[in-house]
């Protein structure tokens, strides 16, 4: 009698199927499953993270919601993220030891040779590649304190305009093929958005000072008095100009003026806090959005930044150059009815009176006096240093 035919129909099944996993287990099938499983939940995570990563408008925000995703998954000891902007070709330089921000510059130098490298073939390469090439020497050097493991380009639909630096991982071992696939393609998205981010950022910043440009910050102010109508808080505008900046011109050259108004939006931008929003307005002109203040301190930051501004020194070609800049400002009451413009016109008012009274001083507009103003002036000549102080109301213009 056939033993086999005399097994039950149950058991029978279940022996052809033993046989049939075990020949797929000898064959590697299993594990090729297995993989694949393992590589389908990473397309999974990399779809939700590229969803959640489009969403974001900010460069810092982007890669501080890559560094995260990292993280979750391993902890590098170093990583940098270096930025062309589009304008200029600046460098912008990310760099992070651990999950901690650091300030310490790489060389452009050897960012370069890495992006010569890119050029020639814009895929994720290993840094023991990188450092048997004759050419990326230079690079090896500067980035052997990285730890480096891998470097990825940044491409999006104008080329390539940056890199990413990996080093190794703190624990763990070396990158496993399914984490390079993670970080090759997380840098992919990541690109796409800072290219879209670099964008944004031209279309609202001025091309020369690199502040926001007037039509952004005519929208900021705009939410900012319906802000101040909702919650009944108070903000303010200051507007500046540069004193006699076509005398100026006329005697130093066009390019010295650009130096001058370059370093002078630097100074304002350094002035004031980060919530705050400093705009080119156009020519000579500058304004800032100060927010949630009352009167005392938005005299504060208009006063520090025309001191900051009289103490600013300008070196070019071999010449020291100074300016003193007239300054205005005013309170966002919050009031319906009354507009962005009505506020620009207030503080323009006042910056006027800044000017007829003797130029470099700082005037606050008072809303509901009409052109009536009070004055502040700092005296230099003051042991303590420049101070604000209330002059006598000026006569209407």
């Amino acid at each position: 009698m056939d033993t086999e035919a005399a097994q039950p129909a149950e058991q029978r099944l279940d022996s052809a199927f033993l046989e049939r996993f075990k020949l797929l287990d000898q064959s590697g099938a299993l594990e090729d499953l297995a993989k694949l499983r393992r590589e389908n939940r990473e397309l999974d995570a990399l779809a939700t993270d590229a969803a959640s990563l489009f969403v974001l408008s900010s460069i810092e925000a982007m890669i501080e919601f890559v560094i995260a995703r990292l993280v979750e998954r391993f902890v590098p000891s170093n990583l940098l993220f270096l930025i062309e902007n589009p304008r200029d070709r600046r460098l912008r330089q990310y760099r992070y030891r651990g999950v901690e921000r650091i300030e310490e510059d790489f060389p452009r130098e050897a960012y370069a040779a890495l992006r010569r490298r890119f050029q020639a073939s814009p895929f994720m390469v290993s840094f023991r590649e990188l450092a048997e090439e004759d050419s990326m020497a230079a690079f090896a050097e500067a980035a052997a304190s990285l730890e480096p493991e891998l470097a990825l380009p940044m491409r999006g639909i104008e080329g390539l305009f940056g890199a990413v630096i990996l080093g190794g991982k703190i624990i763990g071992g070396e990158y496993s093929e399914l984490e390079r696939m993670y970080v090759d393609r997380i840098v992919r998205f990541l690109s796409i958005g800072i290219q879209n981010g670099l964008h944004y950022e031209s279309a609202i910043t001025d091309p020369k000072t690199g502040l926001y440009n007037h039509p952004h910050f005519m929208r900021r102010l705009e939410e900012e008095q319906s802000r101040a109508a909702r919650r009944g808080i108070r903000s303010g505008v200051i507007m500046l100009d540069v004193d006699r900046f076509k005398l100026f011109n006329d005697t130093h050259g066009h390019l010295a003026g650009d130096a001058v108004l370059n370093a002078m939006a630097e100074t304002i931008h350094a002035a004031i806090r980060g919530e705050d929003v400093a705009a080119r307005f156009g020519g000579e002109e500058f304004c800032v959005l100060v927010m949630e203040c009352d009167e005392l301190a938005l005299l504060e930051v208009a006063e520090r930044i025309r001191v900051a501004i009289e103490e600013l020194v300008v070196p070019f070609e071999g010449r020291e150059l100074r300016i003193t800049a007239s300054v205005g400002c005013c309170l966002i009451s919050g009031l319906r009815g009354v507009d962005a413009e009505a506020y620009i016109d207030r503080a323009d008012k006042a910056l006027y009176l800044s000017k007829s009274g003797g130029r470099n001083r700082t005037t606050l507009h008072r809303a509901g006096l009409l052109d009536r103003a009070s004055l502040l002036r700092a005296r230099a000549s003051r042991p303590e240093g420049p101070q604000p102080e209330r002059a006598a109301e000026p006569p209407k213009p």
